[in-house]
């Protein structure tokens, strides 16, 4: 082997990754969703614990809800990284959890989208999108540098045990 052909195929492992697109698509998805009924389902409580006589705001609680989703993909991706999961996929599946929290922070009013004049609807809604795939290369990167040295680290014997096998 050429030393061109060990690089692009180095460069296509690190890209690509030994584990496939199709599970990061299928968790970006599901994190989208989950994340974009998180705010939903933290509202309710808040509206519940209110009821009994608790003190809470919905809106206070979007910055903490957006901050945990964003740790959790942190995690994710991490997790993905450290199985074999390629740059590639890892900025996919950063993507979907994060387009819903910035969707649900900072885009449009979520459920009341006029969609009469889509100009507004697509700068609206593009912003924010935008942002979240800034987010999700930077998340993305540092996740799957992070999970390859876990990976790393995970996979090291002790000397002692391959010096114990050797002498076997």
């Amino acid at each position: 082997m050429t030393a061109d052909t060990d690089d692009s195929g180095r460069f296509a492992r690190v890209a690509l990754g030994e584990t496939g697109f199709e599970r990061a698509a299928v968790w970006s998805a599901v994190g989208f969703a989950v994340s974009y009924v998180a705010f939903d389902a933290v509202g309710i409580a808040a509206d519940a614990a209110a009821s009994l006589g608790g003190f809470a705001v919905p809106q206070a609680l979007a910055a903490p809800v957006a901050g945990g989703l964003a740790a959790l993909t942190a995690v994710g991706v991490v997790a993905f990284a450290a199985v074999g999961g390629g740059v590639l996929p890892t900025v996919l599946l950063a993507y979907g959890p994060l387009a819903a929290a910035l969707l649900r922070t900072v885009g449009p009013e979520p459920y009341a989208i006029p969609l009469a004049d889509p100009v507004p609807f697509l700068v609206a809604v593009g912003e924010p999108l935008g942002a979240a795939l800034a987010a999700a290369v930077a998340i993305g990167v540092a996740g799957y540098a992070v999970g390859r040295v876990v990976a790393g680290i995970g996979n090291k014997t002790p000397e002692s045990d391959s010096e114990a096998t050797a002498d076997d």
